[in-house]
Order: structure tokens, then C-alpha cells, then sequence
């Protein structure tokens, strides 16, 4: 027999005021914990059931909580161990806000509403989440101390030159840096939601030289070298400092080179001396006398090596130093030397001061040359020179490269 739709009727009715009776139930219970002034049911936190606790049992379940996730975290790298604690960040948690936060779920409005919110936390929950602050100077502070014993710096590559003529090779060295930016993202969050592992495996990133062992593995002899003399004194201290910025440079396969960016201003504050210059066309004592001769002396050794000129100028009156023609005079921030190098490999210099004798090595690849051998020629008068690179090979001259012609005028 079905059941008529009254019968339905009675049934439905029936199981709705069932859930009715339930929800009442529920709710008079819970109304019944909020009274007594404790946690109503529904709210959570980390996982755990509050419902019911009273406040002073909030808090040694929040104390306890805190206390559990604030252990110190191990930062490791290699064998090497760090500490990184909730004081070195000074981190906190405001544990009355979270006992409030519990406490006032189904409380502190009208009757109803209170019922309203404690049927809403018994069926769809409440969740109180911990969270700390910290100082992130502090971590930072302490990130950078950690660095500090990790980080190394690199070392370039070099090759010296040997008394027989011989390429001696040095390697270089990888350096390492810690991010401490990208971890102090990853930790800081971590902390504010503590859930700070138990440690933390450190990775600095490598460092590569500026001038690797690939950079090198092609130079095999020394494509060009000039040397020049000079006397002992202000000038001669000048020549051997600027000289000093020369040595170990690396001009790679299409990469220009600046003189006065390598050597870098000749002032007092720099350790140069007041010494000869020629100012205006006229002989003048100023700083940093001298260090023309050392512009000179690579020039003349960068043509030998088979490089490019690109920006050269020459004194107002022949120097004693070297030919005609063949000087290459700089001022800061008003004439430089530059050149550039069109060889199929990497060039390196080498300076040194033996003496009162100036020598500039330029090393690269010898097959770069083409087995020509490279030889500077002067024609015209002391006055007005004109400057040609000539190539031989086998005795015979192959290419003869017009450079330039300059016009001298008399010391006044």
C-alpha cells in the first residue's frame, strides 16, 4: 500500500522537526558550554578540538602549541652548523588574541545570534590560526653573519711568463655566495606560520672568475712586447704605479680596451707624484707626470701583437722615449689610448718594471698571426713621421698597414 500524501506529509514533517530537535539540542549545549565560559563546540586550531575548554586551559594548550613549533632551526651546510633561534629574530605570538579569538565564538551579541553563530561553528567549524611576528632586520642580521662564513671570492686565472720565454698557468678559483634574500623569503614565512623545519640545508651558488682556466688554455707565446727606459724618481714611481694596473688584463677575442679606465685617474689621493708633463706644448710640472710613457710603451707593444689602434694621440713635441711617431699620450678625462682586439682569441697583458726599464708582454696565440712576424717602420722626417705596421712571413713582406702621419711642433 503507498502512503498517501497526507501520510508523507507527516513523515517529512516529522524528520524536520527531528533536525529541528537535533539543531535545538545542539545548540542548547552548546549555549550550555558558552555559559559556563567555555569554548564552544566547532573551533579549532593546529588540528586539536577546543570545545570546551575553559580559558586558562586555552592558553596552556596555546603556550604549549607555541612552544612545540618555536624550537630552533639548524642551518647546515657541508659540515658546518648555524642556529638560528625565535630570539636571534625576536619572533612572538600573541597568544591573547588567539584565547579571545576562541572565547568569543558564540558570545558577546543577543541570545539568537549567539545561537545563530554557535549552530554555524558546530557544523561548518572555526579554525584559529597561530601566527608570529618577526624582526626581519634581525633574521637578516643573522643570515648575513652566516654568509659571512660561507661566502668566498673568486680568483681569476693567470699565466705568467716564464725566464725561458715558456706560458706558466694558474688556475682559478670558484668562489661561492649564500642568497641570503631568497632565504630569508623562504624563513620568514616559515616563522610567521611556524612551521620552521628542523633544518635547513644550505646553497651557496658558485662564483666563477672573471678570468677563467678556458679563458687562458689557448695562449701559448707572447705575440708583441715593447720595453721603454726611464729614470729614478717622482716620475719613475708614477710609471711603475700606472704600469701595475697593466699587468694581468684580459682582452677578449672582439673586445675593446681603455687605458684610462684600467689605470684610472692619476691624482695625489692615488699615490701619484708631481712630476714633467707637457701641458699646452710647453714643459709643466703636474700630477702624474710620466704615466704617458707607459701609454706609449703599450701601444707599441699592442702593434707588434697585431691589435687595433682606435683611438690614439700624440704629444705636442717628439718624445725621448720612443721614435717618432710612436707615442701615445692620455689625460684624464680628456684623452685616452684605446685599442681593440681583432684576433680570433683572448690577448693577455703582462707589465713589468725591471730597473728603470718599462715592459709590456702582450700574450696570446701565435697562430692568430698567421706565421707573420710583425715589424714597426718609421719614414718621413723626426717632425712629421709616418707610421706603418708591415706583416712578414718567410723573409717576404705580405701586407704594409699605413697607421698614420703626425705633425710635431718645437718645444717652446
Amino acid at each position: 500500500m503507498k502512503p498517501t500524501l497526507s501520510l508523507m506529509g507527516k513523515i517529512f514533517a516529522g524528520t524536520l522537526a527531528a533536525g529541528c530537535f537535533a539543531a535545538i539540542v545542539a545548540a542548547s549545549i552548546s549555549v550550555s558550554v558558552a555559559d559556563s565560559g567555555r569554548i564552544v563546540k566547532g573551533v579549532t586550531s593546529m588540528g586539536t578540538e577546543l570545545s570546551g575548554m575553559t580559558r586558562s586551559e586555552a592558553r596552556a594548550f596555546f603556550e604549549n602549541a607555541v612552544r612545540v613549533r618555536e624550537t630552533p632551526v639548524v642551518l647546515q651546510y657541508g659540515q658546518a652548523r648555524w642556529t638560528l633561534s625565535p630570539e636571534d629574530t625576536h619572533m612572538s605570538v600573541d597568544i591573547d588574541a588567539a584565547i579571545e579569538e576562541a572565547m568569543s565564538c558564540g558570545r558577546g551579541d543577543t541570545l539568537i545570534r549567539n545561537m545563530e553563530s554557535q549552530i554555524r561553528c558546530a557544523r561548518e567549524g572555526h579554525d584559529i590560526e597561530l601566527a608570529a611576528t618577526y624582526d626581519s632586520d634581525a633574521l637578516m642580521a643573522k643570515l648575513s653573519a652566516v654568509a659571512a662564513a660561507i661566502d668566498t671570492q673568486p680568483a681569476n686565472a693567470y699565466v705568467t711568463l716564464q725566464s725561458d720565454g715558456s706560458i706558466g698557468r694558474v688556475a682559478g678559483i670558484i668562489g661561492r655566495k649564500l642568497d641570503t634574500e631568497t632565504l630569508a623569503q623562504t624563513l620568514g614565512p616559515a616563522i610567521e606560520g611556524l612551521s620552521l623545519p628542523e633544518m635547513v640545508e644550505l646553497t651557496p651558488k658558485d662564483v666563477p672568475p672573471y678570468v677563467t682556466d678556458a679563458d687562458l688554455a689557448a695562449i701559448d707565446s707572447v705575440l708583441g712586447v715593447y720595453t721603454t727606459r726611464f729614470a729614478y724618481g717622482d716620475r719613475g714611481d708614477n710609471i711603475v704605479l700606472a704600469a701595475g694596473h697593466l699587468n694581468g688584463i684580459l682582452i677578449r677575442s672582439g673586445q675593446g680596451f681603455s687605458f684610462n679606465e684600467a689605470v684610472g685617474q692619476r691624482t695625489a689621493s692615488a699615490g701619484y707624484r708631481t712630476a714633467g708633463v707637457i701641458l699646452d706644448g710647453r714643459m709643466a710640472q703636474d700630477v702624474g707626470g710620466g704615466v704617458c710613457q707607459v701609454s706609449t710603451t703599450l701601444y707599441n707593444a699592442i702593434l707588434l701583437a697585431g691589435l687595433t689602434s682606435t683611438e690614439r694621440s700624440p704629444h705636442s713635441f717628439p718624445s725621448s722615449y720612443c721614435p717618432p711617431g710612436r707615442d701615445a699620450t692620455v689625460a684624464d678625462g680628456l684623452l685616452d689610448f684605446r685599442f681593440m682586439n681583432p684576433l680570433p682569441h683572448n690577448v693577455y697583458l703582462i707589465s713589468a718594471t725591471y730597473g728603470n726599464t718599462l715592459a709590456v708582454y702582450v700574450l696570446g696565440t701565435r697562430a692568430d698571426l698567421n706565421g707573420n712576424t710583425i715589424k714597426i717602420e718609421n719614414s718621413g722626417s723626426a717632425m712629421r713621421p709616418v707610421i706603418y705596421r708591415v706583416y712578414e712571413r718567410d723573409g717576404q713582406v705580405v701586407e704594409r698597414e699605413y697607421l698614420h702621419t703626425d705633425a710635431y711642433a718645437s718645444p717652446l
